[in-house]
Formats: structure tokens, C-alpha cells, sequence
């Protein structure tokens, strides 16, 4: 579930810093509709004519990305007057790739739909678009799904963008509102949630889990048993023989998606202007090779994702800096754990390695942003280890495991198991985001319910 951190009396967004598909009928809130919990959540909608600005390395033009398709394209073709139709074609491209996933539409299907877009690469079908600055504009939030230019297929592009282009908000006062907005849900209806209880094995008796042991010697039955952790991790907890091997070694050779390095600032009250949309900078033109950096030419691109000040409004009270980083740039320290189960202070060197790569990424925010530097009153980091500690996802992977589209059946992990009460769900299972998740686990919970009768609840509720 989303969390939130806090220092300074600021709260920080540690992983959802805004969600799409959340105007009135679009698919996230018809979910949040059906969950009852829409109208608890305060959010805010970004800019309608640029809900993302895309820059590249010194070149002074700024690029607009809008809500709305007509609106996209209409905020876009000043840039490119030689590419509106290139344009109005990208757009039919994400719609028509969109409306292939049943699921993402909240509606009845087939998994053949999907086929006739599953194998597009994303390298192959951008490179169609001749214009390579506008190529990479259109790829420019890259940071939003890692993609690989190797690796990713081009319906991860586009049904991640498609969201935010049908509508893009964020959360005012931290996402960890909507893990309380379900927490209380699911208490209302008789649920129980145990916090700061680690699952150290999940046992099977004649084909089916009975029980999860944990760490501090409870035990607790079911029939049902639905994970939304790494599926290495699950793995980890299982000893059975249902569990082939030649499964196991698929889930644990797959390749997961690059890690991030996280810079939270704290503002000087009422001096950087609050902006209601989000930066993207990226290093090179070649965004999709992002993934793929050396370490000496790191920061290759940045985010930038602002809050406002109650206090002084129309400004920031605190600005978070996202950018990739590979685990392996922590590799001394990987041994080393810390988190709020298993607390320790890592060595000096540690932090002072973390505090010296979250000064050069100011240096590099600052060239563009020099406010930032200059009104900076405090800041925490977040490494690639503090990420792997936080959500056990391996090597603080951002997105878990990454998709292939030249290898689909090694790196497409259904949510059933051979273990007909075990389930799998989590950003892992299909799609990543707080959209891909809910429709991972809208899939889940349709292997118990049925998974037709759930989207007919959903949309009639909606």
C-alpha cells in the first residue's frame, strides 16, 4: 500500500506522486467508486494543458504534455507544425492500444485481444515516428514505467501514458490516505489487518496452504492466500513440491526493473513558486536508453514532483527529486539492512556516499532550477537499498519484474499458482501503478468471485 514519510512537519509522497484515469466514469475512479472511498480522497487535478514538462539537458525549450487527447496534441503541435498528424496517429495508437485490454476498460473480454498488441516493441513502433525530438518527447516521463528500449513491449508505454492523458491528479496531504481510506473500508466489513507481522513460511498440506508462520511465532490459518509481494519472495516462503523448479528458476531469473534514488527537500517557506504539474529532464534525447546508464555519466534524468504550501499558498513547501540509479552503485553496503522492523544505522561511509550523490543531483536540478539549491532548508535520502528494505522488492527494483516482449512466457507471471488457494497480485502481476495494481487486483480477487460478475458490480456501482 502506499506510504508516506515525514520530516521537518512535512509529509512526502514515497512512491505515488499522482494517478490517472480519475475523472468522473474513467476507470480508476469507478474502482475507488465501487470501494466507497472516492469521495474521502483529497486530491487535486494537475494542469490540464501540461500535467508533465519534459526538458532535455541545455536546450531551452520546455514541452508540454496535456490531458485530454485533443487537448495533447493541440498543447504539442506548436513544437512540431510538421507533425500533427504524427501526433492525432500516436494518440489513435494509445487508444486502440488501450481499448485491446479488456480489463483496463472495466469491461468483459477475451486474452486474445490482447495478442494483436502484446508483441509490439516499444523501440520499433516509436522509431516510426521520424521526428527524433518528438519521439523522445513522447517518451520523456520514461521514469514512470523504466523502459528499456531492449526489452519493453509498447502497451507498458502505452496504457501508463493513456491514463495520465485521460486525466492526471495528485494526492494533497500524501497517498498513504488512500491505504487508510481502505484500511478503514476493510475494517467496516469485519476484516483484520496485522501490522509489523513478517511472514517467515507459508506451509502446504496436500496441495493446499493451510498456514502462514511468522517471524514472531504466530500462526495464522486460511483457505485462501493472496500475495502482493515479489514473487521471488513468495517463493522463498514455500517448501513443496507442487512448486516446480523449472518455475522457480523462471521467477528467479527473470530481470526486474531498474532502482531509483530519491532526493526529499524541505523549502524555505514562501519562496519557490509552486508548480501543479511535474518535470521530467532527461540527459539525453535517447530517453529509452536511460535505464541502461554508466555510473560515471549518472544523473542521466531526473523528476521533479512539487507540494504546496498550505501556509503560503502558490508555493512549495517541499520538492522530491526521482531518478534512476542500478543497486550495484550500493554494492558495499548490500548486506546491510534497515527499516522500521529491523532497525540499524548503516556506516559513516554509507551516508556519507548517499549525502555526496544527493548533493550532485542538486548540483544538476540547480542548473535549471537554481531556487530549489538556494531555499533548500533540509533533505532525507532514499537509496536503492532503502527502497529493497522498504518494499522487498529485489535490488529496490521501482516496477518489480520487467516485462519482455521477446520473451513474454518467461517474464509474465499469472496470478494463479500450482497451488490452486494461492494467488498472486501486486505490481508484479501485469501492469505496475496504483491503476495496474487495482487491475491486477480486480484479476485476483475474479478468480474467487468470478471474474465477470466483479466488472459488472464495478461498472453498476459507477
Amino acid at each position: 500500500m502506499p506510504a508516506d514519510l515525514s520530516f521537518d512537519k512535512k509529509i512526502f509522497d514515497s512512491c505515488v506522486h499522482y494517478i490517472g484515469s480519475m475523472d468522473e466514469g474513467q476507470t480508476q475512479r469507478k474502482i475507488f467508486d465501487y470501494l466507497d472511498i472516492a469521495k474521502e480522497l483529497r486530491v487535486r487535478k494537475l494542469n490540464e494543458d501540461a500535467f508533465d514538462y519534459v526538458f532535455f539537458d541545455r536546450d531551452e525549450k520546455v514541452y508540454p504534455l496535456a490531458q485530454g487527447s485533443a487537448n495533447f496534441v493541440e498543447q504539442l503541435y506548436p513544437y512540431f507544425d510538421k507533425e500533427y498528424h504524427t501526433l492525432k496517429k500516436y494518440i489513435r495508437l494509445l487508444n486502440y492500444t488501450g481499448d485491446s485490454f479488456p480489463l483496463f476498460n472495466l469491461r468483459k473480454g477475451s486474452a486474445s485481444e490482447k495478442e494483436k498488441v502484446s508483441s509490439w516493441a516499444l523501440r520499433d513502433v516509436m522509431l516510426k515516428i521520424k521526428d527524433e525530438t518528438l519521439r523522445n518527447v513522447l517518451m520523456g516521463n520514461n521514469l514512470l514505467y523504466a523502459g528499456d528500449e531492449h526489452l519493453t513491449p509498447f502497451y507498458i508505454h502505452a496504457l501508463v501514458t493513456k491514463s495520465y492523458i485521460d486525466s492526471a491528479y495528485k494526492f494533497v496531504g500524501g497517498s498513504s490516505q488512500l491505504a487508510m481510506a481502505l484500511w478503514r473500508k476493510l475494517r467496516m466489513y469485519g476484516g483484520v489487518i496485522f501490522r509489523k507481522e513478517k511472514v517467515c513460511a507459508l506451509k502446504e498440506k496436500n496441495g493446499l496452504l493451510t498456514h502462514a508462520i511468522t517471524e514472531s511465532g504466530n500462526v495464522y490459518e486460511g483457505r485462501h492466500f493472496i500475495a502482493n509481494i515479489h514473487p521471488k519472495l513468495v517463493l522463498e516462503l514455500i517448501d513443496s513440491n507442487i512448486i516446480k523448479s523449472i518455475y522457480r528458476n523462471r521467477v528467479i531469473s527473470a530481470k526486474n526493473s531498474i532502482s531509483a534514488f530519491m532526493v526529499n527537500i524541505v523549502l524555505n517557506p514562501g519562496k519557490v513558486p509552486y508548480l501543479n504539474a511535474n518535470i521530467y529532464w532527461n540527459k539525453s534525447k535517447n530517453t529509452y536508453n536511460a535505464v541502461n546508464h554508466s555510473v560515471t555519466g549518472w544523473p542521466v534524468n531526473y523528476a521533479l514532483y512539487y507540494t504546496e504550501d498550505a501556509q503560503h499558498p502558490g508555493f512549495a513547501e517541499s520538492v522530491s527529486i526521482l531518478c534512476y540509479m542500478h543497486a550495484d552503485m550500493f554494492e558495499p553496503w548490500k548486506n546491510t539492512y534497515n527499516n522500521t522492523l529491523d532497525e540499524s544505522n548503516r556506516c559513516i561511509e554509507y551516508q556519507n556516499f548517499k549525502t555526496n550523490k544527493a548533493n550532485e543531483l542538486i548540483d544538476v536540478v540547480a542548473e535549471r532550477f537554481p531556487l530549489i539549491k538556494r531555499e533548500l532548508y533540509s533533505f532525507k535520502v532514499a537509496t536503492p537499498l532503502t527502497f529493497r528494505d522498504y518494499t522487498g522488492s529485489p535490488e529496490g527494483s521501482m516496477y518489480g519484474i520487467m516485462a519482455n516482449v521477446h520473451q513474454p512466457e518467461r517474464t509474465s507471471i499469472p496470478v494463479r499458482t500450482k497451488i490452486p488457494n494461492l494467488l498472486l497480485t501486486g505490481q508484479n502481476i501485469g501492469i505496475h501503478g496504483v491503476l495496474g495494481v487495482s487491475m491486477n487486483a480486480i484479476a485476483a480477487s475474479g478468480e474467487l468471485l468470478g471474474l465477470d460478475y466483479l466488472i459488472e458490480k464495478i461498472n453498476k456501482k459507477s
